[in-house]
């Protein structure tokens, strides 16, 4: 069975919080395209829910939620996915501890502290729906001979994102290393030399990757079989890469960018929470660029005086 692997990210350009990298990874039946697995999946998820459909919605994060929605949809969504993947995802501390590496613990302690209580999780949606939803996609998987070999997330919190844009010189070049690192893990977890697709979202202006697809893996030869504006392809071994746009159009990137976006926005609640604890008349914020600004001010006295390094939550770039 060909594997899948599709990458996405949330969070490349705000100032407060992680940037949150997640690849998914399946096994396709040989009959089965990437493309196909929408159609092989459509009894339990959409990707444009009608009134009254009681589907999942799946699709890129920023159609399923934005600011001044519910985040119920994306959580209901996700949960169902962490589930099929043995994923503990009942508080905010476990659910970044499952899905991303043993240096989360530390680095969220790092960011959020350990003044209030961690957020338990679902936030929006009742836990016995959650379990029916993921019982039926357990289901619909099966029957279309697909299976979830697992969800793994890079959470960057500001000392290393900083750290890496100093090293480097381009946060761009961050977010692709540190996509190509996460697959790497998602091939070795599925062991061995696997044959099958990694598909991404391309990461802004950047067309070419085979220098570092070959970092990642030990320096191995890459083929460049495509460079340009919509798409950039390559091949390693018995593995295709696709760097695109409108990936999420591939069901395992849209999950991708649905885990991303919904880790960066309970570890933002996490956030806010804190600050609200010491300054409960304060405004939360979402972290990008303006309202950053806002939030660093009002907090930059505060933040002192708990001894904390600005360095430590605000991102460079």
């Amino acid at each position: 069975m060909p594997l899948l692997i599709g990458t996405d990210e949330a969070g490349y350009g705000p100032n407060f919080g992680p940037l949150v990298i997640t690849a998914t990874a399946w096994q396709l039946p040989d009959s089965t395209t990437p493309e196909d697995m929408w159609s092989s999946l459509q009894t339990v998820l959409t990707s444009q829910p009608a009134r009254g459909d009681q589907r999942m919605h799946v699709g890129d994060s920023k159609q399923v939620y934005s600011a001044g929605r519910s985040i119920a949809p994306l959580e209901r969504s996700v949960h169902a996915l962490l589930r099929n993947s043995d994923c503990k995802a009942d508080t905010v501390g476990r659910l970044g501890a499952s899905v991303s590496s043993s240096a989360f613990e530390a680095d969220y302690a790092g960011v959020c502290r350990n003044t209030v209580a961690d957020f338990s999780l679902p936030v929006a949606c009742d836990p016995s729906n959650i379990d029916r939803d993921a019982e039926s996609f357990a289901t619909a998987l099966q029957e279309a001979g697909i299976k979830l070999m697992g969800v793994r997330s890079r959470i960057m919190f500001a000392p290393e994102f900083n750290r890496g844009v100093r090293a480097t010189g381009s946060k761009g070049m961050v977010l692709s290393a540190a996509t190509l690192q996460l697959v790497r893990e998602m091939t070795d977890i599925c062991d061995g030399t696997p044959c099958g697709s990694v598909v991404c979202d391309k990461h802004g202006g950047r067309n070419r990757y085979d220098d570092l697809i070959s970092q990642a893996f030990d320096d191995e030869l890459v083929f460049r079989l495509e460079e340009s504006g919509p798409s950039s392809r390559y091949r390693l071994g018995q593995l295709d890469f696709c760097f695109r746009t409108k990936a999420e159009e591939v069901l395992a990137v849209a999950f991708a960018s649905m885990v991303s976006k919904y880790v960066r926005e309970v570890v933002m609640m996490q956030f806010n929470n804190f600050w609200q604890h010491h300054l409960p008349d304060l405004k939360p914020t979402k972290g990008y660029p303006v309202d950053a600004k806002r939030f660093r001010n009002d907090i930059e006295s505060k933040a002192a005086e708990l001894d904390i390094a600005m360095d430590d939550i605000w991102r460079c770039r």
